[in-house]
């Protein structure tokens, strides 16, 4: 009997010494779980590559290293998102939703040309079809530029007319419309003479006969039949 007993407590301790390994064996696989894959979704005109570059997480990461808030601060700091939704499923696949900014803007400088967003930032789009936007030229004051970008949103006819912007230090803003006409705006004021425009000459007979008009000094407007818009 006693021998029975030592041997069913041998049996009884093998058992929870094997079943206490795969329970062992299966924790640890489990803590050392890998993030399989992340997945990023929506992207139409960003590189992958430059998103995953940017986040402090990896493929193959540990999943225990996962942080939302470390994710969360790396997504807000890249400029061409406007916004973003992730989950990690238990598999290990973080998804990422993107939502990317709408491109404003064309920025040419220096022979190159960069997307813009409507503050000025530029917007690493290698993709976006350029053509389709308003090109800009001359140097950037973001500061100016938003405050013009608010006024032109406000006045859509207006800028539905524009298809570039010239920016000069010693002239100010020169507006190329469409059909070879030009406007000139001054640095400060924009609005007072956007509207002074709007009521005197835009959608006038004033508009269709004549191409350039210089609306820098405040309450005058210098008109003439050619456009004497100066080509940066």
């Amino acid at each position: 009997m006693r021998k029975l007993t030592l041997i069913l407590f041998i049996f009884f301790l093998g058992y929870i010494f094997l079943d206490h390994e795969k329970i062992f064996d299966k924790t640890n696989n489990f803590l050392n779980k890998k993030t399989i894959q992340i997945k990023l979704k929506n992207t139409n005109y960003l590189q992958k590559d430059y998103i995953l570059k940017s986040l402090y997480i990896k493929n193959g990461d540990n999943f225990w290293v996962f942080s939302r808030e470390k994710l969360k601060h790396d997504l807000d700091q890249i400029p061409e998102i406007e916004s973003y939704s992730f989950k990690l499923e238990k598999n290990g696949i973080l998804s990422i939703l993107i939502n990317e900014k709408k491109p404003y803007m064309a920025w040419t400088f220096s022979n190159k040309k960069k997307i813009i967003d409507q503050n000025g930032n530029v917007l690493n789009f290698l993709k976006f079809p350029a053509k389709n936007l308003i090109e800009v030229s001359g140097y950037i004051n973001k500061k100016n530029f938003f405050e013009l970008n608010t006024i032109l949103e406000k006045n859509k006819n207006l800028k539905s007319k524009i298809q570039k912007i010239n920016y000069n230090e010693n002239i100010g803003w020169q507006l190329f419309l469409e059909d070879d006409r030009c406007l000139y705006l001054p640095k400060k004021k924009i609005g007072d003479m956007i509207k002074i425009f709007n009521k005197k000459i835009n959608n006038s007979k004033l508009y269709f006969d004549y191409k350039f008009y210089d609306m820098r000094i405040f309450e005058r407007i210098y008109l003439s039949k050619k456009n004497k818009c100066l080509v940066s």
